[in-house]
C-alpha cells in the first residue's frame, strides 16, 4: 500500500506535468503564429493575393448568379489583409504573454496558475474565431472559397479550427 507521502508527491508531479503539457501546447501556438504573422509581413504579396482572389470570387464557378458578393476595390483587399494580419500579431502576442504568466505560476497554487491562462485562452479563442468565423465562414461560405480550385484554403482553416479549439479545450481543464 501506498504511504500518503507518496500519493501525494505523485499527485504533484502529475499536476506540474499537466500544467507543463499546457505550456508546450500554448508555445506550439505562439512560435506558429508568430511564423504565420512574420510570413505574411516578409511576404507580403503572395499571402495578400489569397485575400484578394477569395474575396473577389475570381475562380468560383457560380460567380455569375453570386458574383454581387465580390469584392473587388484594392484598397479594401489591403485593408481586410491588414485586419488579418493584426488579429494574427494580437494571437501571437496573447499567446507569448500567456505562456510567460504560465511559466511563472508553474509551480504556484491552483487558483494562480488557473488565472495566469488568461491570456492564452484569449489568443486561442481569437484563432478559433479567425480559422473558423473568418476563414470557414466568410472565406468558405460568403465568397465561397470552396468553389475555388485553386485558392479553396478550407482544410487548412478546419484543421487550424479544430487545433485551437482542442488546445483550448484541454487548456480550460481545472489544474486541481
Amino acid at each position: 500500500m501506498l504511504s500518503n507521502t507518496l500519493v501525494i508527491s505523485l499527485t504533484k508531479k502529475i499536476e506540474v506535468n499537466n500544467r507543463l503539457i499546457k505550456i508546450l501546447f500554448g508555445a506550439s501556438i505562439a512560435l506558429y503564429m508568430s511564423i504565420v504573422c512574420f510570413n505574411n509581413i516578409t511576404d507580403y504579396d503572395s499571402n495578400f493575393q489569397f485575400v484578394r482572389m477569395v474575396s473577389g470570387m475570381q475562380d468560383v464557378f457560380s460567380k455569375e448568379r453570386t458574383g454581387w458578393r465580390s469584392i473587388n476595390s484594392a484598397t479594401l483587399h489591403h485593408i481586410m489583409y491588414l485586419f488579418i494580419i493584426a488579429w494574427e500579431i494580437t494571437i501571437a502576442i496573447l499567446s507569448i504573454t500567456g505562456i510567460f504568466k504560465m511559466i511563472q505560476k508553474l509551480k504556484s497554487g491552483t487558483v494562480e496558475f488557473n488565472q495566469s491562462k488568461k491570456f492564452l485562452v484569449t489568443g486561442l479563442a481569437l484563432g478559433v474565431i479567425l480559422w473558423f468565423g473568418m476563414f470557414i465562414t466568410i472565406g468558405g461560405e460568403w465568397f465561397l472559397m470552396w468553389q475555388s480550385k485553386n485558392w479553396n484554403g478550407q482544410n487548412t482553416a478546419f484543421s487550424l479550427s479544430i487545433c485551437f479549439l482542442l488546445f483550448l479545450v484541454h487548456l480550460n481543464q481545472r489544474d486541481d
